[in-house]
């Protein structure tokens, strides 16, 4: 029989691709709507995504237990249903706060439930050896959505409105990605008679990757050093990424361009350029983590966020300015490949459920900062001061990230 790994991971790399792309990058190109229909302000809406973190953070805890326990097809299609009813949701919101509620509930649950989270967890039961390569792969779905959804659903949202979109997007999820989950996972390589890396020798089991106690992980040093390490890196890459589309405009870069007889905004396309960077970050540190010490590729992919912001902060030549954001995206493309790489080799597959939810309780409080940081500054016309600092931020986790060392 055909090794099923790599299914899992196209799976999961279609389940990323349409949970962040939904919640994340299609919606920074709501806001004017969204300022129009609902009356929101611009740090109202950033603040919508920081509750999502927020509370994603809280459901992860118990999700990732969940997971370690129980089926991750089942859980993924529970996931799949309340992420649905979200989006179904959303098209018939009438105030800011309708939206926020939606935000912190139905796809603060349903999300990692479907993508993230669990998508990891598969991924970490078929792999070992080449654990970061496939994750990486897996991940790319996460920054390939940025590239492909900003350029589809501008003119889309034009067409039949932001409502409608998000109609639509509750009817993919519906009709396609909770039918694929129901007939392409399967939890473990045991299930049906194979092995991790389709490698019928398996390395000996560790006695000390047992399923350790929640508590446990409040004591082990090398997770406080990974989580405080990508707190700061998601608290820049958040605030920056989510404001981007904005601070384009802001540069000037106004002009529509007709490629094909589509429209292509220069602002859309620098989003898409960024999130591109992401696609190849997640591969080319995928690849790095298997070969290098944990904390070489951390070090390089936090260097190429924070160049690649000081870089689009400072730049007003749109050439150059896309070349930062690609930059910029090789940096942040490779975090959640190398967060997820560096837990499961400190703590192991049967623990990656429990310490990435365990861990979202230190991370996500700090990374929706950098989102309301610089939504206020924008609103406050600081938002090149705000920019520059979560280019320094990016340098504490730098430093922090060399510090990750695993034997």
């Amino acid at each position: 029989m055909k090794f099923k790994g790599w299914q899992m991971v196209y799976t999961g790399m279609m389940m990323e691709f349409s949970v962040v792309g939904f919640i994340f990058y299609c919606f920074p190109l709501m806001f004017s709507a969204l300022e129009r229909d609902l009356g929101a302000t611009q740090s109202q809406l950033s603040g919508a995504l920081s509750l999502w973190f927020i509370s994603s953070a809280v459901a992860s805890i118990f999700l990732g237990r969940l997971l370690d326990k129980f089926s991750i097809k089942k859980i993924m299609m529970i996931g799949g249903v309340i992420f649905s009813l979200g989006l179904f949701s959303i098209s018939f919101v009438q105030s800011s706060f309708s939206l926020l509620l939606i935000y912190a509930t139905l796809l603060a649950i349903g999300g990692p439930a479907l993508g993230n989270l669990s998508v990891t967890k598969l991924v970490a039961n078929w792999f070992e050896s080449n654990a970061g390569m496939a994750l990486g792969i897996a991940a790319i779905g996460i920054s390939f959505s940025g590239v492909v959804l900003p350029i589809l659903v501008d003119p889309l949202i034009e067409m039949i409105g932001w409502r409608n979109v998000y109609m639509v997007f509750g009817l993919i999820v519906i009709f396609l990605l909770i039918p694929t989950v129901r007939y392409f996972v399967i939890d473990t390589p045991e299930e049906i008679g194979q092995h991790k890396d389709n490698l019928p020798d398996q390395p000996t089991p560790d006695n000390s990757q047992d399923l350790m106690e929640i508590k446990d992980f409040f004591k082990n040093r090398t997770f406080w050093i990974i989580s405080l390490a990508f707190a700061f890196q998601f608290l820049a890459m958040g605030g920056v990424l989510l404001h981007l589309p904005l601070h384009s405009e802001n540069q000037g870069f106004l002009e529509t361009w007709t490629i094909l007889g589509f429209p292509i905004k220069q602002t859309v396309f620098a989003y898409s350029f960024a999130a591109l960077g992401g696609v190849v970050g997640k591969v080319f540190f995928g690849y790095l983590m298997d070969r290098l010490s944990p904390n070489i590729p951390v070090m390089i992919m936090m260097a190429m966020q924070s160049i690649g912001i000081f870089g689009l902060t400072l730049i007003d030549n749109y050439l150059f300015f896309t070349m930062f954001c690609f930059v910029f995206g090789l940096g942040f493309g490779g975090a959640m490949v190398l967060m997820s790489a560096c837990f499961l080799k400190a703590f192991g597959s049967q623990n990656l459920g429990s310490v990435r939810g365990v861990s979202a309780m230190l991370i996500v409080p700090v990374q929706p900062v950098g989102m309301v940081l610089v939504g206020t500054a924008f609103d406050l016309n600081l938002y090149l001061e705000s920019f520059l600092l979560m280019a320094a931020i990016t340098l504490i986790g730098f430093a922090i990230g060399s510090r990750i060392i695993i034997r």
